[in-house]
């Protein structure tokens, strides 16, 4: 069920209703997790029975630990979680780079389907909806229970919920134990998180459905073929996406925070003004906070982080981002969109132990500042021609029309992509405040402001609404 559907408005509705009609915790706790996989089922009633078992033998094996950190059984829940995400997700890169490595017929994908067919009756391995997200979840919980830092000991139903929570299932945010368990013991209905939830619902369904999904329209044909386009048309192209993956990944965000929150969870925020960043270092503190955050406690500190010689400090900024961009995608585009971010901040670091006034913020002039940012705004751009890109390809072709300013066909609505980043940079801008709407309003105030807000969104769906797209980083 996409959350911009009416079927998952009504889906919600019944659950909002019944769940703060049931009385205990415990009880709204089984009615919540039967809700959460009911929705996962809506998708795929046996990949849910698969989800629900890696989750019932990761918790079993997490137990173990927790009683004894020295035991065996984190490397048997860390082989279960990274098995399960290499076999949906990467196996057929392997295979592939085994066939360009050994030009042997047997790597032919044809073999696998054969294979799966007479064994399986099925021709292909689908991926299983948000296995990277609920794969990061549990070996993240998994390693704290072994760092002794998750000390909450959930039972089955608080720990299967904590990872099935339908909210923030498909597309994160990735949360961690400390962030979730406690609000179990104090769960109650609050009319700040009432406000706020439909505020962040609403702002996350213009975000989504009323800018990001009409650049889509726009743009998609630049990107299935660059090289048809003229230079304007696929700088246009890259800066379209550029507003589109923000107000399609934050609407998202938007929308699973607001839905949390309707059910008295708070899920922490995944965007913090990215594109107000004057370094891509800056950027991936505020981008995907929930991911980058992720990758340094569990992949970049481990290997050393920055306290280890200045070449070793390179060496893991490489490996750091690399895995990070293999992680949104087994796909060429996607390790070079890696190798490429970790490129500049090499580079940054550099300049940092060279030039280390240069970082301060203290004395950071207006033309610094709008440098910093233009610098910032333009790798990050070029570089959606990987990560959108439909292969290598593709992506180089789209930057060479864009630099050499190619002939070819020209969009049209290029005024409307300038808007819209335009108007993505204002919703980065709204995301410096903290706390809006304000918690200290008046509910005259609180309610004046939503019925207005919401009032101002359904007539822009109405006008604006382009069809029912899906949500970008729901293929990860």
């Amino acid at each position: 069920m996409k959350f911009t559907s009416l079927g998952f408005l009504i889906f919600f509705l019944i659950v909002y209703i019944l769940h703060w009609s049931i009385r205990g915790k415990t009880a709204r706790l089984v009615f919540l997790f039967l809700a959460s996989l009911g929705f996962y089922a809506a998708w795929s009633i046996p990949f849910a029975l698969h989800f629900l078992a890696v989750v019932a033998i990761s918790h079993f094996l997490n137990r173990l630990v927790l009683n004894n950190p020295e035991s065996k059984a984190f490397y048997g829940v860390l082989f279960l979680n990274l098995s399960n995400l290499f076999l949906f997700k990467y196996f057929y890169f392997l295979w592939d780079l085994l066939l360009t490595l050994s030009g042997s017929a047997f790597f032919e994908r044809e073999t696998i389907r054969n294979f799966l067919d007479s064994s399986f009756g099925v021709d292909s391995i689908t991926l299983p909806l948000a296995i990277s997200f609920y794969s990061f979840q549990l070996i993240a919980y998994s390693i704290d229970v072994k760092r002794r830092t998750a000390q909450e000991n959930p039972n089955f139903l608080q720990f299967a919920l904590f990872i099935f929570f339908f909210p923030q299932l498909v597309a994160g945010p990735i949360v961690r134990h400390s962030e979730f368990f406690f609000q179990l013991e104090t769960w109650s209905a609050k009319r700040e998180q009432l406000f706020e939830g439909f505020y962040l619902v609403f702002l996350g369904l213009l975000k989504k459905v009323v800018i990001a999904d009409n650049l889509g329209a726009i743009i998609d044909p630049v990107f299935q073929s660059p090289s048809s386009y003229d230079g304007v048309s696929n700088i246009f192209a890259m800066l379209g996406y550029m507003g589109r993956v923000f107000c399609d990944f934050s609407g998202y965000t938007d929308l699973a925070r607001g839905l949390g929150k309707l059910l008295g969870i708070d899920l922490p925020e995944n965007f913090k003004a990215p594109y107000l960043s004057r370094s891509i270092a800056e950027l991936w503190t505020r981008w995907h906070i929930t991911l980058g955050a992720w990758i340094k406690d569990y992949i970049y500190i481990p290997l050393g982080g920055s306290k280890v010689s200045e070449v070793r400090g390179y060496l893991n900024l490489l490996i750091t981002f690399t895995l990070a961009g293999f992680w949104h995608g087994a796909s060429y585009t996607f390790i070079l969109w890696g190798l490429g971010h970790a490129f500049f901040l090499c580079v940054e670091r550099k300049v940092f132990l060279s030039f280390p006034a240069v970082f301060k913020d203290a004395n950071s002039s207006f033309l610094k500042k709008a440098l910093g940012l233009l610098y910032m705004f333009v790798v990050f751009t070029l570089f959606t021609s990987l990560f959108n890109g439909k292969d290598v390809s593709s992506a180089f072709s789209m930057l060479g029309q864009s630099f050499t300013l190619g002939e070819g066909m020209r969009i049209g609505k290029l005024e409307s992509i300038g808007y819209a980043v335009a108007i993505t940079f204002f919703l980065n801008y709204l995301q410096l405040f903290e706390n809006f709407p304000r918690r200290n309003w008046s509910l005259f105030q609180s309610v004046g402001f939503l019925l207005g807000f919401s009032f101002i969104v359904l007539v822009l769906l109405g006008y604006l609404a382009p069809g029912g797209a899906e949500f970008i980083y729901f293929q990860f």
